[in-house]
C-alpha cells in the first residue's frame, strides 16, 4: 500500500475505523435536518475490500452527538477535514459548525462514535512541530487570527498545548483600492489571510500551513488575491512562523485561487502547492483575469522549489484530452488529489468546461518532473464535487464524482480509472450511492453530494 499523502489530502487519512481502507465523507451543510433548514449532516461511507459499503453508512448531525441542539443554519458538514487528533491510531473527523463551532467525532476499530466541541472554525490539520501527533488550526474571530492546537488531545477534546496565530499579511496591497470598496487589515494593505491546507513544504519534516490571502469587496465576499506559506517551527517557538513565503505562478504573479490543496506530485518528499483558479465572483462580475486555470507551485527547502519550475494547466497545455476550454470560468474546479493508478505519485483531479458545453473531469499524472498530461484522462460527467480516495486498500485512489441526486464511484487500479463508461459493468464498478443508499429523503434546498470531507 502507498504511504498516506499529506494531510489536506489524505489516502487513507480518512480511515475511522482502522481496516485500512479510506472512508468516504458526503457532507451537505445546507441540508434540512430534523426538521431544521441548514442544520447539515455528513454521511461517513466505511471503505472494504470491495470498495465503499453504503449498507454500513452512518449519518452525523450535531443532534446525533448530543453536544448542544442544532439550530436552523447551522451548517454542520461545513468543512471537514479528517486526522488522527487523539493518536489512537484511527482517524478523526472534524467538521466545522455555524460561525465559530467545530465538532470532532472520535474513530475506533468499532468506527466513529462519541465526540468533542471546540470553538473556532475552518479547520486545517497536519503536524506542525514535527512531533509524530497531529495537531489542529482553527480560525479565530478576528481576521487573520487563529489558534493551533497541538495534539494529542484527550476525548474530551483538551488538546496537549494551545498557541495563538496571528496571520495577518505584511505585504502592502499592490492593486489601486480606490472604488473597489475593499476593507480589511495589513500593514499597509487589504489582505486577510483565511486557512486553505497544511504540507510539509519544505521538507524539515513538519508541516506547514497555507494561507490564502483575500480582498473584502462591497459584496462582502472574500476574494482570493495571494498564497503564502507559514512554516511548521518546534514546539513552543511560535507554533508557525510569522515569516512566510509569497508564491508566484510561471509569470512571476501572485498565485491564487478557489481551491487550494497540497499532495506530493514528483516524490521528492516534499508537499506541492495546487491551486484551482476556476472563477472570481467581484459583485455581480465574473472576472478571470487571462482565464481560469490549474497552477502548482513545487515544494523544496526554501519553501518552494527551483526544479521542477511552477507549472500552469489551461486550454493552450499541450496533452490535454477531452477539449477543455479555459476561457469564462469553471477550469480547474473542484480540485481533488490521489494516487489513481498506485505508482506512488500523487495525481491530481479537477473540473474544466468544454468546447461543446459540457463538463469535463480530467485526471492528470503525477510523476519525477511534476504535474504531467501524459496519461491524462478523462470523462463527461454534471459533477460538483471529487474525492480521490483509497476505498479498497489497493493502494490506487477511486474517484467520488458528486452528481445531481448521486454519487458515482470509478475505480483506481494500475491503468488509472476504470468503469467511465455510463453503465455498470460485470465487476460492479462505478458504485453509485444516492440518498436512499443513506437513509435520506432530500427536501427542496437539500444537495446530495454538493461535496466531500478532506
Amino acid at each position: 500500500m502507498s504511504p498516506p499523502s499529506p494531510p489536506s489530502q489524505p489516502a487513507t487519512y480518512s480511515d475511522f475505523d482502522g481496516d485500512g481502507t479510506g472512508d468516504l465523507v458526503l457532507t451537505d451543510s445546507g441540508a434540512t435536518v430534523d426538521g431544521l433548514y441548514a442544520a447539515g449532516y455528513a454521511a461517513v461511507v466505511p471503505g472494504s475490500p470491495d470498495g465503499p459499503a453504503p449498507a454500513r453508512h452512518r449519518l452525523i448531525t450535531q443532534n446525533s452527538l448530543n453536544l448542544g441542539k442544532a439550530g436552523q443554519g447551522g451548517s454542520f458538514g461545513g468543512s471537514v477535514v479528517s486526522a488522527d487528533l487523539d493518536g489512537d491510531g484511527t482517524a478523526d473527523l472534524i467538521t466545522g459548525a455555524g460561525t465559530n463551532t467545530v465538532f470532532v467525532v472520535w474513530g475506533g476499530d468499532k468506527g466513529l462514535a462519541g465526540g468533542a466541541r471546540l470553538t473556532g472554525s475552518a479547520p486545517v490539520t497536519g503536524d506542525f512541530d514535527g512531533d509524530g501527533h497531529a495537531d489542529l488550526v482553527t480560525a479565530g474571530q478576528s481576521p487573520s487570527t487563529a489558534t493551533l492546537s497541538y495534539g494529542p488531545f484527550s476525548r474530551a477534546g483538551v488538546p496537549a498545548a494551545t498557541v495563538p496565530l496571528d496571520l495577518t499579511p505584511k505585504d502592502p496591497d499592490p492593486e489601486p483600492t480606490s472604488g473597489s470598496g475593499s476593507s480589511g487589515s495589513g500593514s499597509g494593505g487589504y489582505y486577510t489571510a483565511r486557512l486553505a491546507a497544511a504540507g510539509d513544504v519544505n521538507g524539515d519534516g513538519r508541516d506547514d500551513l497555507v494561507v490564502t490571502w483575500t480582498h473584502v469587496y462591497v459584496d462582502e465576499m472574500p476574494v482570493p488575491r495571494a498564497t503564502a506559506v507559514h512554516r511548521g517551527t518546534a514546539r513552543g517557538a511560535g507554533g508557525v512562523s510569522a515569516a512566510y513565503t509569497r508564491l508566484k505562478d510561471t509569470r512571476g504573479r501572485d498565485m491564487y485561487g478557489s481551491d487550494t490543496l497540497t499532495a506530493d506530485l514528483d516524490k521528492d518528499g516534499t508537499a506541492d502547492v495546487i491551486v484551482g483558479r476556476s472563477c472570481e465572483v467581484i459583485g455581480d462580475e465574473q472576472l478571470v483575469d487571462d482565464g481560469s486555470r490549474l497552477t502548482v507551485v513545487y515544494g523544496g527547502p526554501a519553501g518552494r522549489g527551483r526544479t521542477p519550475k511552477p507549472t500552469t494547466v489551461d486550454d493552450a497545455t499541450p496533452g490535454l484530452p477531452g477539449a477543455p476550454k479555459s476561457t469564462g470560468c469553471g477550469f480547474g474546479g473542484a480540485l481533488t488529489a490521489g494516487d489513481v493508478n498506485g505508482d506512488g505519485y500523487t495525481d491530481v483531479a479537477f473540473t474544466a468546461p468544454s468546447e461543446s458545453g459540457s463538463t469535463l473531469i480530467l485526471v492528470l499524472r503525477g510523476g519525477p518532473k511534476g504535474l504531467t498530461t501524459t496519461g491524462a484522462q478523462h470523462l463527461a460527467a454534471p459533477a460538483w464535487a471529487l474525492a480521490l480516495l483509497d476505498t479498497d486498500g489497493d493502494g490506487a485512489a477511486e474517484l467520488a464524482i458528486g452528481e445531481k441526486a448521486q454519487v458515482r464511484v470509478l475505480r483506481g487500479g494500475p491503468n488509472g480509472l476504470t468503469g467511465t463508461g455510463p453503465g455498470t459493468g460485470p465487476d460492479g464498478w462505478p458504485r453509485r450511492i444516492g440518498p436512499s443508499d443513506l437513509g435520506l429523503t432530500p427536501t427542496t434546498g437539500d444537495h446530495f453530494g454538493q461535496s466531500f470531507g478532506h
